[in-house]
Order: structure tokens, then sequence, then C-alpha cells
């Protein structure tokens, strides 16, 4: 058998192999892409069972009637896919259901849940200041961010494209009316993302919880989009934006974290719900945090007086992000920036 048709025949045999080969590839299922594991996940039910500090987050109440045949296993699973968070459904009507065995078609339960975050990270001691503390997502650091006319002189930054801006203030009346009708609120935030971000600002979702002490954690996420050809670049940039905000008995602490690749509604949440404040030493009648030199710009008029305008914030961030990048713009360091919008501001 001559070279060339032992050649010629182990090729015909590969390419045969080969043609196999890719039809069982093309007969395998496709795999699902997994979900993005949360940082600091909210976990309802039971307790759990750890050394570290946990976090304590009540949602909102709701009303639900037994049907016929149910159990309290059957309704939990039915509301959140977890039959073992039937105790929470206990925990809530403890003072109407005597036995859980015996619960009857028709009657009226209140099924708000009960959700716990592991402080893993508190161990390191956070952000510690004399009025208030707050845990510091692990690896991040505390600084200053800036790009072009956004800046906050107080934030948390992660690895790549992530941080979180960060301001507290005195506690205002409108701000507590807001929280308090947290789904008017929300509708506001839904209506001016939509009207004046068309394109940019989708995918909101909204989250309330109350906390020890009256206290109340809200938070609502957007997806941000640009377009980079306007910017003279090719693509699509997208990132995820979670707001955060607590009320304490006298301060409001605002969170505006964003991220590529990375669970930033987790970390946010986590960051605003371990957010306290410290009054013991304090004259209560003099107290204050609105002093204390933190900045965030620019602070943009919208239908929520009461808390910060993430969506100009982000917005101009990015904004002025693709600009320099695109040769738009002649590059400032954060420095730079900080001191000019300082100066100009007076702050």
């Amino acid at each position: 058998m001559g070279l060339g048709v032992l050649i010629k025949g182990m090729a015909v045999k590969l390419f045969a192999f080969f043609c196999i080969f890719c039809l069982v590839l093309a007969s395998l299922p496709v795999l699902p892409v997994l979900a993005q594991e949360e940082a600091y996940p909210l976990i309802f039910g039971k307790k759990p069972e750890t050394e570290e500090p946990v976090l304590e987050l009540w949602m909102d109440e709701e009303e639900y009637v037994v049907r016929p045949g149910e159990c309290l296993w059957d309704i939990a699973e039915n509301l959140w896919g977890e039959g073992a968070r039937y105790t929470d459904i206990l925990e809530k009507n403890k003072n109407m259901i005597t036995n859980e065995d015996l619960i009857y078609p028709g009657m009226s339960l209140k099924t708000a849940g009960r959700g716990y975050i592991v402080r893993k990270d508190a161990k390191y001691g956070g952000v510690q200041m004399g009025e208030y503390s707050m845990d510091m997502p692990g690896g991040w650091t505390a600084g200053v961010i800036s790009s072009g006319d956004a800046y906050a002189n107080f934030a948390l930054s992660g690895n790549g494209i992530s941080g979180i801006a960060c301001l507290v203030q005195d506690k205002r009346q409108e701000t507590e009316a807001d929280v308090q009708d947290w789904q008017k609120a929300a509708e506001k935030v839904q209506k001016y993302g939509e009207e004046n971000y068309p394109g940019k600002v989708s995918d909101l979702t909204f989250e309330h919880y109350g906390m020890e002490n009256d206290e109340a954690v809200c938070l609502y996420s957007f997806t941000y989009r640009a377009d980079l050809a306007d910017y003279e670049m090719d693509g699509v940039f997208s990132c995820r934006v979670c707001v955060g905000m607590k009320l304490t008995e006298h301060i409001q602490a605002q969170f505006v974290g964003y991220a590529v690749d990375y669970d930033i509604e987790s970390c946010v949440r986590y960051v605003t719900a371990s957010f306290e404040e410290h009054t013991q030493g304090y004259d209560l009648d003099e107290f204050t945090v609105s002093d204390s030199n933190m900045a965030i710009s620019p602070e943009s008029p919208w239908e929520l007086e009461g808390m910060f305008n993430s969506f100009a914030w982000i917005d101009e961030f990015f904004t002025a992000l693709f600009k320099r990048a695109a040769g738009i713009e002649p590059e400032k360091s954060p420095k730079e920036n900080l001191v000019d919008k300082m100066t100009r501001t007076g702050k």
C-alpha cells in the first residue's frame, strides 16, 4: 500500500470521526447559565447556626386566605417554594394559631417572612465613626470616587468596576414619609427612571424590610445600559445598580452601588442593613451628622425630595468615564476633580 493511499485513508477516517463527534455534541443538552451566587444571601426560614453575628430583616406583611386542603407547609411551599418556611407563618400568627395542624379554609393569615444575613465580614471592623458604623464587604476599601461631575468623598470600592457611594445625613421628614409608604415611593421611582432615562434604565425591582427598633430598610435596583456608539466605541455597556436606604432614630443613610460581574444587590443590602447609629454620650438636642463634611454630587432634584437622585449620579458617572475613554474630554485625576468640586461647592 502506497504512502499516499494510507494518508488518504486516514484522512477519510478522521473526517468521519469528526462528523460523528459533531453529531454527538449537537445532541447534548445545552446547559443553562448558572445564576450568579449571592455574596451576602438573604436566608429565609430558620436562623442560620453560626458563631458570626446575624442581621434579621422582616418582610412587609401580606394577607393570605387558606384554601381547602392546605396546611402551613403547603402555603409556605406555594408562596416561597420552601415548605420549611412555614415557621415564619406560624410566628406571625401565633395569637391565632394554637395548633399548627389545625387551620381551616377561609382563615386569613399574615404571611410576612423573616430573613437573615450573616455578617461574615463584621470581624474586619468595617467603617467605625463616632456617630455610626457599618460593615464593609471583604476586600473592599474606603476612599473617594469621582468621574466627571459625579463624585462622593466617602465611598467603598471593590475589584473591577464596582463601588458604593455613601451619603449619611440627619433624618428628614420627607424621607420618613417616602419610606413609610414605600409602594407609592416605588411607583415614583419607576416612573422617573422610565421617563427620564429611556433605553438606559430597565429591570427595576424594589425591596422593603423592617428591623429592630422600628428601623426601615428600602432598596431599589435597576440595570443601567449605554450604547457605546454614542462615544465612538463599539458595543453596549451594562451594569447593575442597587440603591439602599436605612432610617435609624436620628440618621438616614443612603448607598448607591454599581458593579459589572458582581452581585451588587446583596452587597448593598448587607451594607445598608448593617448600618447602625451610636448616640450614647451625645446631646440629642444638638446631635447631627449632616455637618461631617460628607458630600456627594450632582444632587439633582426629583420627585423624592428626601432621597438622593441615584439615576442622575450613575448616568453622569459613567457618561464621564466613556467620554474620557473616547478622548472626548481631557482626563483629570480623582483628586483634581474632588478639589475642583469642593472649591465650587465650598465643602
